[in-house]
Protein backbone atom coordinates (compact mmCIF):
# COMPACT_ATOMS: atom_id res chain seq x y z
CA UNK A 1 0.00 0.00 0.00
CA UNK A 2 1.16 3.54 -0.78
CA UNK A 3 0.63 4.81 2.76
CA UNK A 4 2.78 6.24 5.50
CA UNK A 5 4.03 3.69 8.01
CA UNK A 6 3.69 6.26 10.79
CA UNK A 7 0.77 8.64 10.19
CA UNK A 8 1.16 12.32 11.02
CA UNK A 9 -0.87 13.26 14.08
CA UNK A 10 -2.37 16.71 14.38
CA UNK A 11 -4.23 17.75 17.54
CA UNK A 12 -7.34 19.79 16.74
CA UNK A 13 -7.93 21.60 19.99
CA UNK A 14 -10.86 23.60 18.65
CA UNK A 15 -12.66 24.48 15.44
CA UNK A 16 -10.06 27.14 14.65
CA UNK A 17 -7.40 24.41 14.58
CA UNK A 18 -9.64 22.36 12.28
CA UNK A 19 -9.98 25.39 10.00
CA UNK A 20 -6.18 25.82 9.90
CA UNK A 21 -5.67 22.20 8.90
CA UNK A 22 -8.36 22.52 6.23
CA UNK A 23 -6.78 25.70 4.84
CA UNK A 24 -3.39 23.99 4.66
CA UNK A 25 -4.83 20.95 2.88
CA UNK A 26 -6.64 23.25 0.45
CA UNK A 27 -3.28 24.80 -0.42
CA UNK A 28 -1.74 21.38 -1.11
CA UNK A 29 -4.57 19.65 -2.98
CA UNK A 30 -4.51 19.24 -6.75
CA UNK A 31 -6.96 18.10 -9.43
CA UNK A 32 -7.38 14.33 -9.31
CA UNK A 33 -6.81 13.98 -5.57
CA UNK A 34 -8.97 11.78 -3.34
CA UNK A 35 -9.31 12.75 0.33
CA UNK A 36 -10.65 9.89 2.46
CA UNK A 37 -12.17 10.87 5.83
CA UNK A 38 -12.49 8.07 8.37
CA UNK A 39 -13.65 8.04 11.97
CA UNK A 40 -16.73 7.38 14.08
CA UNK A 41 -19.93 9.37 14.17
CA UNK A 42 -19.37 12.80 15.67
CA UNK A 43 -15.61 12.84 15.05
CA UNK A 44 -15.86 15.97 12.89
CA UNK A 45 -15.56 14.60 9.35
CA UNK A 46 -18.25 16.83 7.84
CA UNK A 47 -16.92 19.87 9.71
CA UNK A 48 -13.46 19.32 8.21
CA UNK A 49 -14.95 18.96 4.72
CA UNK A 50 -16.90 22.19 5.16
CA UNK A 51 -13.73 24.06 6.06
CA UNK A 52 -11.79 22.55 3.11
CA UNK A 53 -14.50 23.50 0.61
CA UNK A 54 -14.67 27.04 1.96
CA UNK A 55 -10.88 27.32 1.91
CA UNK A 56 -11.05 26.44 -1.80
CA UNK A 57 -13.26 29.48 -2.35
CA UNK A 58 -16.86 28.29 -1.88
CA UNK A 59 -18.90 30.92 -0.01
CA UNK A 60 -22.39 29.34 0.20
CA UNK A 61 -23.70 26.57 2.45
CA UNK A 62 -21.87 23.23 2.62
CA UNK A 63 -24.53 20.71 3.75
CA UNK A 64 -23.90 17.11 4.73
CA UNK A 65 -24.64 14.64 1.91
CA UNK A 66 -25.76 11.91 4.34
CA UNK A 67 -29.11 11.50 2.60
CA UNK A 68 -28.27 12.84 -0.87
CA UNK A 69 -25.01 10.80 -1.01
CA UNK A 70 -23.30 13.45 -3.14
CA UNK A 71 -22.85 17.22 -3.05
CA UNK A 72 -20.80 18.98 -5.72
CA UNK A 73 -19.20 22.42 -5.64
CA UNK A 74 -17.55 24.56 -8.27
CA UNK A 75 -15.15 26.47 -6.04
CA UNK A 76 -12.69 29.15 -7.07
CA UNK A 77 -10.04 26.44 -7.54
CA UNK A 78 -11.53 23.03 -8.32
CA UNK A 79 -14.72 21.09 -8.75
CA UNK A 80 -15.28 19.16 -5.53
CA UNK A 81 -17.36 16.02 -5.10
CA UNK A 82 -18.30 15.48 -1.43
CA UNK A 83 -19.47 11.93 -0.82
CA UNK A 84 -20.98 10.37 2.26
CA UNK A 85 -20.84 6.61 1.72
CA UNK A 86 -22.40 5.63 5.05
CA UNK A 87 -25.72 4.63 3.48
CA UNK A 88 -24.19 2.74 0.55
CA UNK A 89 -25.22 -0.90 0.25
CA UNK A 90 -22.80 -1.54 -2.63
CA UNK A 91 -19.91 0.39 -4.26
CA UNK A 92 -21.74 0.04 -7.57
CA UNK A 93 -24.15 2.73 -6.38
CA UNK A 94 -21.37 5.26 -7.02
CA UNK A 95 -21.18 4.47 -10.74
CA UNK A 96 -24.15 6.58 -11.97
CA UNK A 97 -22.95 9.58 -9.94
CA UNK A 98 -20.14 10.42 -12.39
CA UNK A 99 -17.39 10.26 -9.77
CA UNK A 100 -14.84 9.16 -12.38
CA UNK A 101 -14.95 12.64 -13.94
CA UNK A 102 -14.09 14.22 -10.60
CA UNK A 103 -11.33 11.62 -10.13
CA UNK A 104 -9.77 12.95 -13.34
CA UNK A 105 -10.38 16.68 -13.22
CA UNK A 106 -11.68 17.56 -9.76
CA UNK A 107 -11.25 16.65 -6.10
CA UNK A 108 -13.14 13.85 -4.35
CA UNK A 109 -13.67 14.09 -0.59
CA UNK A 110 -15.32 10.97 0.82
CA UNK A 111 -16.66 10.19 4.27
CA UNK A 112 -16.87 6.47 5.15
CA UNK A 113 -14.70 5.73 2.08
CA UNK A 114 -14.18 2.03 2.84
CA UNK A 115 -17.76 1.45 1.69
CA UNK A 116 -16.93 2.95 -1.70
CA UNK A 117 -14.78 0.04 -2.84
CA UNK A 118 -11.93 0.30 -5.35
CA UNK A 119 -12.92 3.77 -6.55
CA UNK A 120 -12.02 5.19 -3.12
CA UNK A 121 -9.28 2.74 -2.12
CA UNK A 122 -6.46 3.96 0.11
CA UNK A 123 -3.79 2.11 -1.88
CA UNK A 124 -4.61 3.66 -5.26
CA UNK A 125 -1.25 4.64 -6.80
CA UNK A 126 -0.32 8.20 -7.65
CA UNK A 127 -0.80 9.27 -11.25
CA UNK A 128 3.01 9.47 -11.59
CA UNK A 129 5.47 7.13 -9.93
CA UNK A 130 7.67 10.06 -8.82
CA UNK A 131 6.87 13.46 -7.34
CA UNK A 132 8.35 16.87 -8.13
CA UNK A 133 6.99 19.77 -6.14
CA UNK A 134 6.51 21.89 -9.25
CA UNK A 135 4.05 19.48 -10.92
CA UNK A 136 0.53 18.27 -10.27
CA UNK A 137 0.69 14.61 -9.21
CA UNK A 138 -2.66 13.56 -7.75
CA UNK A 139 -2.84 10.85 -5.13
CA UNK A 140 -4.82 9.63 -2.13
CA UNK A 141 -4.80 11.11 1.37
CA UNK A 142 -6.54 9.38 4.28
CA UNK A 143 -7.49 11.46 7.32
CA UNK A 144 -8.66 9.51 10.35
CA UNK A 145 -10.43 11.62 12.96
CA UNK A 146 -10.95 10.60 16.57
CA UNK A 147 -12.58 12.26 19.55
CA UNK A 148 -16.03 13.70 19.89
CA UNK A 149 -18.06 16.22 21.82
CA UNK A 150 -16.49 19.46 23.00
CA UNK A 151 -13.02 18.06 23.68
CA UNK A 152 -10.02 18.10 21.35
CA UNK A 153 -9.93 15.84 18.33
CA UNK A 154 -6.97 14.18 16.68
CA UNK A 155 -6.40 13.89 12.93
CA UNK A 156 -4.07 11.18 11.66
CA UNK A 157 -2.91 11.79 8.09
CA UNK A 158 -1.31 9.21 5.84
CA UNK A 159 -1.19 8.93 2.09
CA UNK A 160 0.41 8.06 -1.20
CA UNK A 161 4.00 9.14 -1.97
CA UNK A 162 2.96 12.46 -3.50
CA UNK A 163 0.97 13.27 -0.38
CA UNK A 164 3.85 12.20 1.86
CA UNK A 165 5.96 14.83 0.14
CA UNK A 166 3.21 17.45 0.34
CA UNK A 167 2.50 16.81 4.01
CA UNK A 168 6.07 17.84 4.81
CA UNK A 169 4.97 21.40 3.98
CA UNK A 170 2.31 21.52 6.71
CA UNK A 171 4.50 23.25 9.28
CA UNK A 172 5.12 26.10 6.87
CA UNK A 173 1.35 26.48 6.49
CA UNK A 174 0.63 26.94 10.19
CA UNK A 175 -0.08 23.30 11.14
CA UNK A 176 2.35 21.59 13.51
CA UNK A 177 2.01 17.78 13.72
CA UNK A 178 2.90 16.05 16.97
CA UNK A 179 6.59 15.32 17.34
CA UNK A 180 7.58 17.73 14.59
CA UNK A 181 11.15 18.87 14.98
CA UNK A 182 12.44 22.29 14.06
CA UNK A 183 13.65 21.66 10.54
CA UNK A 184 14.58 25.24 9.68
CA UNK A 185 17.84 25.31 7.75
CA UNK A 186 20.57 27.64 8.90
CA UNK A 187 24.24 28.27 8.46
CA UNK A 188 25.00 25.99 11.41
CA UNK A 189 23.58 22.90 9.70
CA UNK A 190 25.47 23.72 6.53
CA UNK A 191 28.67 24.22 8.52
CA UNK A 192 28.28 20.86 10.26
CA UNK A 193 27.89 19.13 6.89
CA UNK A 194 31.05 20.74 5.52
CA UNK A 195 33.03 20.01 8.67
CA UNK A 196 31.93 16.40 8.38
CA UNK A 197 33.75 16.33 5.03
CA UNK A 198 36.97 17.34 6.79
CA UNK A 199 36.77 21.02 5.82
CA UNK A 200 37.75 23.31 8.70
CA UNK A 201 38.57 26.66 7.13
CA UNK A 202 35.98 28.07 4.75
CA UNK A 203 33.53 30.88 4.26
CA UNK A 204 29.96 30.72 2.95
CA UNK A 205 28.36 33.21 0.59
CA UNK A 206 24.65 32.76 -0.16
CA UNK A 207 23.70 32.70 -3.83
CA UNK A 208 20.46 33.64 -5.53
CA UNK A 209 17.97 30.75 -5.56
CA UNK A 210 15.41 29.57 -8.08
CA UNK A 211 11.65 28.90 -7.93
CA UNK A 212 12.13 25.65 -6.01
CA UNK A 213 12.79 24.83 -2.36
CA UNK A 214 16.53 24.53 -3.01
CA UNK A 215 19.07 27.15 -2.00
CA UNK A 216 22.77 27.54 -2.75
CA UNK A 217 25.92 28.91 -1.16
CA UNK A 218 29.42 29.39 -2.53
CA UNK A 219 32.06 27.80 -0.33
CA UNK A 220 35.47 29.46 -0.36
CA UNK A 221 38.15 27.09 0.91
CA UNK A 222 41.39 27.92 2.67
CA UNK A 223 43.46 27.51 -0.51
CA UNK A 224 41.29 30.04 -2.39
CA UNK A 225 39.36 27.49 -4.46
CA UNK A 226 35.58 27.45 -4.34
CA UNK A 227 32.83 24.85 -4.32
CA UNK A 228 29.05 25.12 -4.58
CA UNK A 229 26.83 23.90 -1.76
CA UNK A 230 23.29 22.81 -2.60
CA UNK A 231 20.80 22.79 0.25
CA UNK A 232 17.75 20.73 -0.78
CA UNK A 233 15.65 19.90 2.30
CA UNK A 234 13.95 16.49 2.06
CA UNK A 235 11.42 15.11 1.54
CA UNK A 236 10.10 17.80 -0.79
CA UNK A 237 13.57 18.24 -2.34
CA UNK A 238 16.43 15.80 -2.88
CA UNK A 239 20.10 15.75 -3.86
CA UNK A 240 20.14 12.10 -4.95
CA UNK A 241 18.88 12.68 -8.47
CA UNK A 242 21.22 15.63 -9.06
CA UNK A 243 24.26 13.55 -8.12
CA UNK A 244 23.12 10.63 -10.32
CA UNK A 245 22.51 12.80 -13.39
CA UNK A 246 25.78 14.70 -12.95
CA UNK A 247 27.76 11.46 -12.78
CA UNK A 248 26.01 10.14 -15.90
CA UNK A 249 26.57 13.33 -17.90
CA UNK A 250 30.24 13.31 -16.98
CA UNK A 251 30.49 9.67 -18.08
CA UNK A 252 29.25 10.53 -21.60
CA UNK A 253 31.69 13.42 -22.04
CA UNK A 254 29.56 16.38 -20.96
CA UNK A 255 30.58 19.04 -18.48
CA UNK A 256 28.63 18.52 -15.26
CA UNK A 257 29.51 18.97 -11.61
CA UNK A 258 31.80 16.59 -9.78
CA UNK A 259 30.40 15.71 -6.36
CA UNK A 260 32.80 16.18 -3.42
CA UNK A 261 30.38 15.23 -0.67
CA UNK A 262 26.71 14.47 -0.15
CA UNK A 263 24.22 13.85 2.61
CA UNK A 264 21.08 12.40 1.03
CA UNK A 265 19.21 12.10 4.33
CA UNK A 266 19.57 15.80 5.14
CA UNK A 267 19.74 17.15 1.60
CA UNK A 268 23.24 18.60 1.26
CA UNK A 269 25.51 18.34 -1.78
CA UNK A 270 28.98 19.83 -2.37
CA UNK A 271 29.97 20.16 -6.02
CA UNK A 272 32.14 22.04 -8.49
CA UNK A 273 31.61 25.78 -8.70
CA UNK A 274 31.32 26.83 -12.34
CA UNK A 275 31.41 30.56 -11.60
CA UNK A 276 28.82 33.20 -12.41
CA UNK A 277 28.82 33.47 -16.21
CA UNK A 278 25.68 31.87 -17.61
CA UNK A 279 24.66 31.71 -21.23
CA UNK A 280 21.73 33.88 -20.18
CA UNK A 281 24.09 36.60 -18.93
CA UNK A 282 26.11 36.45 -22.14
CA UNK A 283 22.93 36.87 -24.21
CA UNK A 284 22.36 40.32 -22.75
CA UNK A 285 25.13 41.41 -25.10
CA UNK A 286 23.36 39.97 -28.16
CA UNK A 287 23.07 36.62 -29.98
CA UNK A 288 25.47 33.90 -28.85
CA UNK A 289 25.26 31.65 -31.89
CA UNK A 290 28.55 29.75 -31.33
CA UNK A 291 27.49 28.81 -27.81
CA UNK A 292 24.06 27.72 -29.01
CA UNK A 293 25.75 25.41 -31.49
CA UNK A 294 27.63 23.89 -28.56
CA UNK A 295 24.37 23.54 -26.63
CA UNK A 296 22.86 21.70 -29.61
CA UNK A 297 25.94 19.46 -29.68
CA UNK A 298 25.28 18.74 -25.99
CA UNK A 299 21.68 17.74 -26.76
CA UNK A 300 22.86 15.48 -29.56
CA UNK A 301 25.30 13.71 -27.24
CA UNK A 302 22.45 13.08 -24.79
CA UNK A 303 20.41 11.50 -27.60
CA UNK A 304 23.26 9.36 -28.90
CA UNK A 305 24.30 7.93 -25.52
CA UNK A 306 22.59 4.94 -23.90
CA UNK A 307 20.41 6.20 -21.02
CA UNK A 308 21.16 4.82 -17.54
CA UNK A 309 18.96 2.06 -16.17
CA UNK A 310 17.65 4.25 -13.33
CA UNK A 311 16.39 7.05 -15.60
CA UNK A 312 12.67 7.68 -15.74
CA UNK A 313 10.84 7.78 -19.04
CA UNK A 314 8.79 10.80 -20.12
CA UNK A 315 5.33 9.64 -21.19
CA UNK A 316 1.97 10.97 -22.35
CA UNK A 317 0.95 11.07 -18.70
CA UNK A 318 3.88 13.35 -17.84
CA UNK A 319 2.95 15.53 -20.81
CA UNK A 320 -0.62 15.83 -19.55
CA UNK A 321 0.38 16.44 -15.93
CA UNK A 322 2.41 19.45 -17.08
CA UNK A 323 -0.26 20.71 -19.49
CA UNK A 324 -3.02 20.53 -16.88
CA UNK A 325 -1.38 23.33 -14.92
CA UNK A 326 -3.01 25.78 -17.34
CA UNK A 327 -6.52 24.54 -16.52
CA UNK A 328 -5.69 23.98 -12.83
CA UNK A 329 -4.21 27.41 -12.16
CA UNK A 330 -4.23 29.99 -14.94
CA UNK A 331 -7.86 29.65 -16.03
CA UNK A 332 -9.33 29.72 -12.50
CA UNK A 333 -7.18 32.75 -11.70
CA UNK A 334 -8.34 34.55 -14.85
CA UNK A 335 -12.04 33.74 -14.46
CA UNK A 336 -12.44 33.58 -10.69
CA UNK A 337 -13.88 30.06 -10.69
CA UNK A 338 -12.78 26.50 -11.31
CA UNK A 339 -12.32 25.41 -14.90
CA UNK A 340 -15.49 23.72 -16.16
CA UNK A 341 -15.28 19.93 -16.23
CA UNK A 342 -16.14 19.91 -19.93
CA UNK A 343 -13.29 22.36 -20.56
CA UNK A 344 -10.90 20.01 -18.76
CA UNK A 345 -12.02 17.21 -21.07
CA UNK A 346 -11.69 19.45 -24.14
CA UNK A 347 -8.20 20.58 -23.07
CA UNK A 348 -7.09 16.98 -22.66
CA UNK A 349 -8.44 16.07 -26.10
CA UNK A 350 -6.52 18.99 -27.62
CA UNK A 351 -3.22 18.47 -25.81
CA UNK A 352 -2.61 14.72 -25.86
CA UNK A 353 -2.28 14.33 -29.68
CA UNK A 354 0.50 16.93 -29.71
CA UNK A 355 2.67 14.59 -27.67
CA UNK A 356 2.98 12.24 -30.62
CA UNK A 357 4.44 15.01 -32.79
CA UNK A 358 7.07 16.14 -30.31
CA UNK A 359 7.88 12.53 -29.42
CA UNK A 360 8.81 11.67 -33.02
CA UNK A 361 12.29 13.21 -32.59
CA UNK A 362 15.25 11.29 -31.10
CA UNK A 363 15.18 10.73 -27.34
CA UNK A 364 17.84 10.72 -24.64
CA UNK A 365 18.31 11.63 -20.98
CA UNK A 366 17.42 15.30 -21.45
CA UNK A 367 17.93 17.76 -18.61
CA UNK A 368 14.26 18.96 -18.78
CA UNK A 369 15.11 22.52 -17.69
CA UNK A 370 17.39 23.24 -20.65
CA UNK A 371 17.51 27.02 -20.66
CA UNK A 372 20.23 29.62 -20.77
CA UNK A 373 20.39 30.35 -16.99
CA UNK A 374 21.23 26.67 -16.42
CA UNK A 375 24.12 26.57 -18.90
CA UNK A 376 27.39 27.92 -17.49
CA UNK A 377 30.21 29.28 -19.65
CA UNK A 378 33.29 28.02 -17.83
CA UNK A 379 35.85 28.64 -20.57
CA UNK A 380 36.59 31.22 -23.22
CA UNK A 381 36.14 29.00 -26.28
CA UNK A 382 32.68 27.75 -27.34
CA UNK A 383 33.48 24.04 -27.10
CA UNK A 384 31.67 21.18 -25.40
CA UNK A 385 33.80 20.93 -22.26
CA UNK A 386 33.40 24.68 -21.63
CA UNK A 387 29.60 24.49 -21.38
CA UNK A 388 28.58 23.21 -17.95
CA UNK A 389 25.11 21.88 -17.13
CA UNK A 390 23.40 22.67 -13.82
CA UNK A 391 19.85 22.31 -12.41
CA UNK A 392 19.41 18.93 -14.10
CA UNK A 393 17.98 16.95 -11.18
CA UNK A 394 14.67 16.39 -12.99
CA UNK A 395 16.26 14.87 -16.11
CA UNK A 396 14.21 12.25 -17.93
CA UNK A 397 14.35 10.22 -21.15
CA UNK A 398 12.47 12.57 -23.46
CA UNK A 399 12.38 13.82 -27.07
CA UNK A 400 15.10 16.29 -28.00
CA UNK A 401 12.53 18.69 -29.48
CA UNK A 402 11.23 19.51 -26.03
CA UNK A 403 14.59 20.58 -24.57
CA UNK A 404 15.57 22.32 -27.80
CA UNK A 405 12.30 24.26 -27.70
CA UNK A 406 12.94 25.60 -24.21
CA UNK A 407 16.55 26.39 -25.09
CA UNK A 408 15.79 28.68 -28.03
CA UNK A 409 12.38 30.11 -27.10
CA UNK A 410 12.72 31.32 -23.56
CA UNK A 411 10.82 33.76 -21.37
CA UNK A 412 13.98 35.21 -19.83
CA UNK A 413 15.68 36.20 -23.07
CA UNK A 414 14.79 38.14 -26.23
CA UNK A 415 14.10 36.36 -29.49
CA UNK A 416 17.25 35.56 -31.47
CA UNK A 417 16.37 33.70 -34.67
CA UNK A 418 20.04 33.20 -35.56
CA UNK A 419 20.57 31.17 -32.39
CA UNK A 420 17.53 29.02 -33.14
CA UNK A 421 18.67 28.38 -36.72
CA UNK A 422 22.08 27.32 -35.44
CA UNK A 423 20.50 24.82 -33.03
CA UNK A 424 18.27 23.34 -35.73
CA UNK A 425 21.14 23.03 -38.22
CA UNK A 426 23.45 21.43 -35.65
CA UNK A 427 20.85 18.86 -34.54
CA UNK A 428 19.92 17.99 -38.12
CA UNK A 429 23.58 17.39 -38.92
CA UNK A 430 24.50 15.44 -35.79
CA UNK A 431 21.34 13.36 -35.45
CA UNK A 432 20.30 13.00 -39.08
CA UNK A 433 16.76 13.98 -38.14
CA UNK A 434 14.36 15.42 -40.72
CA UNK A 435 14.50 19.23 -40.51
CA UNK A 436 10.75 19.86 -40.77
CA UNK A 437 10.03 17.20 -38.18
CA UNK A 438 12.55 18.79 -35.82
CA UNK A 439 11.12 22.29 -36.33
CA UNK A 440 7.61 21.05 -35.62
CA UNK A 441 8.76 19.19 -32.52
CA UNK A 442 10.73 22.20 -31.30
CA UNK A 443 7.76 24.55 -31.73
CA UNK A 444 5.36 22.21 -29.94
CA UNK A 445 7.90 21.48 -27.21
CA UNK A 446 8.32 25.19 -26.54
CA UNK A 447 4.55 25.77 -26.69
CA UNK A 448 4.00 23.03 -24.12
CA UNK A 449 6.63 24.55 -21.84
CA UNK A 450 4.86 27.92 -22.05
CA UNK A 451 1.57 26.30 -21.06
CA UNK A 452 3.29 24.69 -18.08
CA UNK A 453 4.93 27.98 -17.11
CA UNK A 454 1.69 29.97 -17.35
CA UNK A 455 0.18 27.65 -14.77
CA UNK A 456 3.32 27.58 -12.65
CA UNK A 457 3.68 31.36 -12.48
CA UNK A 458 0.04 31.70 -11.50
CA UNK A 459 0.40 29.05 -8.82
CA UNK A 460 3.41 30.85 -7.34
CA UNK A 461 1.34 34.03 -7.10
CA UNK A 462 -1.97 32.59 -5.89
CA UNK A 463 -0.97 29.65 -3.70
CA UNK A 464 2.52 30.58 -2.56
CA UNK A 465 2.13 34.35 -2.24
CA UNK A 466 5.04 35.05 -4.62
CA UNK A 467 3.64 37.33 -7.34
CA UNK A 468 6.99 38.74 -8.53
CA UNK A 469 7.76 35.94 -11.06
CA UNK A 470 4.31 36.32 -12.62
CA UNK A 471 4.62 40.09 -12.69
CA UNK A 472 7.99 39.80 -14.41
CA UNK A 473 7.32 36.96 -16.84
CA UNK A 474 3.61 36.24 -17.39
CA UNK A 475 3.21 38.61 -20.35
CA UNK A 476 6.46 37.39 -21.89
CA UNK A 477 5.32 33.76 -21.53
CA UNK A 478 2.22 34.58 -23.58
CA UNK A 479 4.44 36.20 -26.23
CA UNK A 480 6.51 33.04 -26.63
CA UNK A 481 3.36 30.90 -26.69
CA UNK A 482 2.02 33.08 -29.51
CA UNK A 483 5.30 32.80 -31.41
CA UNK A 484 4.93 29.02 -31.30
CA UNK A 485 1.21 29.03 -32.10
CA UNK A 486 1.79 31.13 -35.22
CA UNK A 487 4.89 29.26 -36.37
CA UNK A 488 4.10 28.32 -40.02
CA UNK A 489 5.43 24.76 -39.63
CA UNK A 490 2.91 23.89 -36.91
CA UNK A 491 0.27 26.63 -37.08
CA UNK A 492 -2.54 24.39 -38.33
CA UNK A 493 -1.94 21.79 -35.60
CA UNK A 494 -1.93 24.41 -32.85
CA UNK A 495 -4.83 26.51 -34.13
CA UNK A 496 -7.55 24.78 -32.04
CA UNK A 497 -5.37 24.82 -28.92
CA UNK A 498 -4.61 28.51 -29.38
CA UNK A 499 -8.28 29.26 -29.96
CA UNK A 500 -9.11 27.54 -26.66
CA UNK A 501 -6.52 29.33 -24.50
CA UNK A 502 -6.12 32.74 -26.16
CA UNK A 503 -9.35 34.27 -24.73
CA UNK A 504 -7.87 33.94 -21.23
CA UNK A 505 -4.74 35.91 -22.08
CA UNK A 506 -5.81 39.47 -21.44
CA UNK A 507 -8.23 38.76 -18.61
CA UNK A 508 -5.50 36.88 -16.76
CA UNK A 509 -2.97 39.68 -17.26
CA UNK A 510 -5.54 42.24 -16.13
CA UNK A 511 -6.35 40.16 -13.06
CA UNK A 512 -2.66 39.95 -12.20
CA UNK A 513 -2.33 43.73 -12.40
CA UNK A 514 -5.48 44.22 -10.31
CA UNK A 515 -4.86 41.64 -7.60
CA UNK A 516 -1.13 42.19 -7.15
CA UNK A 517 -0.78 45.93 -7.75
CA UNK A 518 2.23 47.39 -5.99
Amino acid sequence: MNTLTNPMRVVLADEAATARLAAALARLVCAGDVLRLEGPMGAGKTTLVQHIVRALGWVAEVPSPTYTLLQTYRTARFHVAHLDCYRLTSPTELVPLGIETFRQFGVVIAEWPARGGALLAADTPDLLTYHINSIENPGVLTITLSGAGSGPRVAELYGSPSWQRRLSLLTGLGVVPEGTQNTLRNEGSRTRFLQGLGLDYFTLQSQSGDWSGRSYARVKLADGTTRMLMDAPPPIESVTEYAQVAEYYRSIGLCAAQVYGRDDANGFLLTDDFGDTTLHAAMQQGPQTPWFKVAAHMLAVQCQAKPPAWARNYTRTDWWVEAIRFTNWYMPFATGEATALEDYARWQALMLPLYEIVNATPRGLMMWDCQSPNLMLCGAEPVLNHLAIIDHQDARIAPVGQDAGLLVRNIRTPRHDADEEAVVAELVTRLGVDELLLRRSLAIGSFHHMIRILGGLTRLAVRDGRPAPAQNYLARTWEVAEQCALDPCIKNDLAPVWAFMHPYREIGLARLKQDFAA
